[in-house]
């Protein structure tokens, strides 16, 4: 890969990248003092005959009001002055990568000088948001382990240089599965170019999905009903005078689900030799990547509204992403996608697509050979999933099922376990019964299976905490989440730990 010019010295961003950053507020004032000038240049003609400057003016009329030309020279003014603040912005705005590190120094008064060790980098992804890329623009965001304040936004570059800095720093920033520094990923220096396109949503189906939901169901329901009721005249006027409390919730929910379009609209999946490469957003378009070893769970859901249509989702758990705020835009590899696009989407992530356990794990409903799950008492508190509701051991990971209406297959591999817990509540107590959770790090997959019997969870307990020791213990290199290996782990022994 040939070096880019980040290495070693210190490089400045594109000159238009101050304009950007304010380019909202910008926007706004130009379009306040254009809309007055219109209005005084369309008043100077309306059939009072009001003449700038004369005596059928308000008295009080400011000057450039009064003006237009004041008022003009003021706007060039202004202009000017801004345009020199961001020249000096961006004079003293400068970055490099040298030592070991990404380094931005910005800020004229006030010098801010930010260092992200290259050793603590978890992620580096473009964004083009909507003034950016009408410019041919892009901003490389730098993620580092200590949370979203510690991330290093390098805010703007060329299109095609902020690609070749991403993927420079991703190659310095590889990284072994343990966390430690380690060589070069190979591969890294494939991320922009030569990446294998598996998946891309159509916009279509993604508004089909966003409308599908509960909520907006819901919604749809009380206003059909409310419609309904209005029109035969049933409707008191106590009903009549809370409908404006309903506007909030409309919002709401418009909000939340106009979001989901923009986020995951343009949606695409490609896999390079060591990540996968998502690709998404309407109105900002981000590129980041994931990368295949730091894959922690995996989650394959289907709501009951898209059962018809065959469509599902999958999210992961990855590595120093933690989801922050709730948002699963890093974490989402498929937003919406058929059967056959999701099993696409968890080969690269390393599973057998024709393998049974998972197919059941999907669409099984309860009673396969190989699982175990709650038993018959657990319907009292799970009366409607319980029966689909279980696990299933693996050499290479464990399978959780759950929920009848809304489906959720969730597969952990055994080297990415965290951590064990076994719960029992008060009711579960009298019932004999316990949940375990599977703990993962940070991130929109939970993986954990309710109600089992006391017996069972000990069991799943047990077994599987060995097996997460014994496979730590033989995954130095880093493997995509779910690969198998040739041979099953062994248990001290010598017995292979299989079902």
């Amino acid at each position: 890969m040939t070096q880019p010019d980040t290495e070693g010295g210190w490089q400045r961003l594109h000159p238009l990248s101050p304009l950007l950053r304010g380019g909202v507020v910008l926007l706004a004032v130009l379009g306040y003092l254009v809309s007055q000038l219109v209005d005084e240049v369309l008043g100077s003609f309306d059939a009072g005959g009001y003449v700038p400057g004369g005596d059928a003016g308000p008295q009080e009329e400011w000057a450039w009001r009064a003006y237009p030309l004041l008022a003009l020279a003021v706007l060039v003014l202004v202009i000017a002055a801004v345009a020199g603040a961001s020249w000096v912005s961006w004079r003293f705005s400068r970055f490099r990568v040298a030592d070991g590190q990404v380094e931005l120094r910005t800020g004229v008064l006030f010098r801010q000088h930010r260092q992200v060790p290259l050793e603590r980098v978890q992620a580096v992804e473009t964004t083009r948001p909507l003034l950016a890329r009408a410019v041919g623009l892009s901003q490389v965001v730098v993620q580092s382990a200590g949370g979203s304040d510690s991330h290093l936004t390098l805010a703007f570059l060329g299109a095609e240089r902020a690609e070749r800095v991403r993927a420079h720093l991703l190659e310095l920033a590889g990284r072994s599965d343990e966390g430690a520094p380690a060589q070069r990923l190979p591969g890294a220096a494939e991320e922009v170019e030569g990446a294998e396109p598996l998946v891309a949503v159509p916009n279509g189906r993604l508004f089909v999905a966003t409308i599908l939901h509960g909520s907006t169901l819901v919604l749809g329901v009380v206003l059909v009903v409310g419609g309904f009721a209005l029109g035969v005249g049933r409707v008191g006027l106590e009903v009549l005078a809370a409908a404006p409390a309903l506007i909030p919730v409309v919002l709401g929910l418009g909000v939340s689900r106009v979001k989901e379009l923009l986020v995951h609209g343009n949606f695409s999946l490609a896999r390079s030799r060591t990540s996968l490469r998502v690709r998404h957003g309407l109105t900002d378009l981000r590129v980041a990547s994931v990368p295949l070893h730091r894959v922690q769970a995996v989650e394959v859901l289907q709501p009951l509204w898209w059962r018809p249509w065959g469509w599902w989702r999958v999210r992961v758990n990855v590595a120093g992403v933690q989801g922050e705020g709730g948002d699963d835009e890093e974490t989402t590899l498929l937003p919406v996608g058929t059967l056959a696009e999701a099993l696409t989407v968890l080969g690269a992530l390393g599973a057998h697509p024709e393998d049974p356990v998972l197919h059941e794990a999907l669409t099984g409903t309860g009673g396969e050979s190989g699982w175990t799950g709650p038993p018959r008492v657990a319907r009292w508190l799970d009366p409607w999933s319980w029966r689909r509701a279980g696990y299933a051991l693996a050499a290479h990971a464990v399978y959780l099922r759950a929920g009848r209406f809304t489906r959720h297959a969730l597969v952990v591999p055994h080297a990415r376990v965290q951590s064990l817990a076994l719960d029992q509540g008060p009711l579960q107590g009298r019932l004999a019964l316990a949940s375990v959770r599977v703990v993962s790090t940070p991130g929109p997959v939970g993986p954990q299976v309710q109600h089992l019997a006391v017996a069972d969870a000990e069991r799943l307990l047990a077994r599987v905490a060995e097996r997460a020791r014994v496979a730590r213990r033989r995954v130095p290199d880093p493997a995509p989440a779910l690969t198998r290996r040739p041979e099953p782990p062994l248990a001290p022994g010598g017995a292979p730990l299989v079902d």
